[in-house]
């Protein structure tokens, strides 16, 4: 066996050009699969960061039974009271699993500059879990630039901004608001009374951050709260950069003069967790008589942005895997077709001095495997050096749902690239072995009388 390989390693030196050629379409065929795994395995990190942290997915989440269809129309009926809301943070504080449990309040209302009014999308947090959540080493690790507003600072970080609101930027330059809190703090303030039919509103509205939030009380009756706006972002989703608002969770039930939450999102210490962490959660619940929902951040009704985006990539790296390898096995069974053909006498003459087809089959298997084998090798090496060199260029680009710019960094992981690696030799080695075969059924009469060239 030793001297088979040794005789395979031998037999490629004879034509090393072509050989050389092999090798290299194998490498750089191979890198680009490295680079594009690494382009995609950061993407998901940042995809999956987005949706827990930013979108407040969290790795689960648990919605009263209806819940997450029918809360916005009739949220007395759907959402959870302050009782069964208890009841689940006292759960999650008791399972080691759990990291931290967020409460939530979901509604809809009007946002106001004392002018006009626009319908606004609610989203009601305790501004210290906010910061838990945007402090978190996940997002940290994977996005910081996504916990970072794209003006101004989050409530928890203004100390004086007791009902300070975050705007979605879109939402901000419909109101006319261009300054944050901090920004008009200390300056004179706009006119009580102000000029909305005249041209002097722009002015006036610029000069303070103050917003109004309108809203009907889950008893039918219309109420409002002054806030502050101390920060605006990008929404994740471009539906709505003109709409969406974060808000308090304390402001916001009492704007609508209630003590209850629509959801409850946890943050889990493995993620792996997930899927039994959900049916665990709604079994316990169950049997407290809560009729719950429970949603991993991997389900589509819960995550579809997630889900949908990383089904499409998934869908194209395999595509674009299958076609690289299917390319990288064509080459290398012309290479291996060609050498085949130039020592079809040499094989007459292995057979004649009684070596069986399979040995004859055997040694040029090894050889293309040999090869292939080498080719990756140098393939990772140039696919890591290329990740090296992007990452450290500082290359920045905008992606949707992130104030200003991001960096594009490519992070290969080692199952990833074994899983690409482990498709090429197979295919290679089943293309040469098709190849041989059909020469070896020749006689060996026929291979030694073959014009080669």
């Amino acid at each position: 066996m030793k001297r088979a390989w040794a005789f395979a390693f031998a037999n490629l030196r004879r034509n090393r050009k072509r050989n050389l050629a092999t090798v290299a379409a194998i490498a750089f065929g191979y890198a680009g699969l490295v680079l594009l795994g690494g382009y995609v395995v950061r993407i998901e990190r940042f995809l999956k960061a987005n949706a827990v942290f930013i979108q407040h997915a969290g790795h689960v989440a648990v919605w009263k039974q209806g819940g997450l269809d029918n809360a916005a129309a009739e949220p007395d009926k759907y959402q959870f009271d302050r009782a069964q809301t208890d009841a689940i943070l006292a759960w999650a504080k008791a399972d080691p699993r759990v990291e931290r449990a967020t409460r939530y309040l979901r509604g809809v209302g009007m946002a106001g500059n004392a002018c006009a009014t626009r319908p606004a999308s609610l989203l009601g947090i305790d501004p210290q879990e906010h910061a838990a959540l945007l402090q978190h080493p996940e997002l940290l690790t994977a996005s910081p630039e996504l916990a970072r507003p794209a003006q101004g600072q989050w409530a928890y970080q203004v100390r004086d901004a007791p009902r300070g609101v975050a705007l979605a930027a879109g939402l901000q330059k419909i109101l006319q608001k261009p300054k944050v809190f901090d920004e008009v703090r200390g300056k004179p303030p706009a006119p009580t009374v102000l000029d909305c039919d005249t041209d002097k509103v722009t002015e006036q509205l610029a000069a303070d951050a103050d917003i109004q939030v309108v809203g009907q009380t889950y008893d039918g009756t219309l109420n409002a709260v002054d806030g502050q706006m101390v920060a605006s972002f990008h929404a994740a989703e471009p539906v709505a950069e003109e709409t969406a608002m974060i808000v308090p969770l304390s402001t916001l039930q009492s704007l609508y003069a209630t003590e209850r939450v629509t959801y409850v999102a946890l943050l889990l210490r493995d993620t792996a967790d997930a899927p039994q962490v959900a049916a665990d959660l709604k079994a316990a619940l169950a049997a407290k008589a809560i009729a719950t929902e429970t949603y991993t951040y991997a389900d589509q009704a819960w995550a579809p942005y997630y889900v949908g985006t990383m089904a499409f990539l998934g869908s194209m790296v395999g595509f674009i895997t299958l076609l690289v390898t299917a390319v990288l096995v064509f080459t290398v069974a012309g290479a291996m077709t060609l050498a085949i053909l130039e020592r079809t006498r040499e094989f007459g003459t292995w057979r004649a001095l009684g070596f069986q087809r399979g040995h004859v089959i055997g040694l040029l298997v090894r050889e293309s495997l040999l090869l292939s084998l080498v080719g990756l090798a140098v393939g990772l090496a140039i696919g890591l050096c290329a990740t090296y060199a992007v990452n450290a260029a500082g290359i920045r680009f905008s992606p949707p749902g992130v104030a200003g710019t991001m960096q594009l960094l490519i992070t290969p992981a080692a199952w990833a690239c074994l899983g690409q690696a482990i498709l090429l030799p197979p295919g290679i080695m089943a293309a040469t072995w098709w190849v041989v075969r059909g020469q070896m059924r020749k006689k060996p009469v026929d291979l030694l009388n073959a014009a080669t060239a």
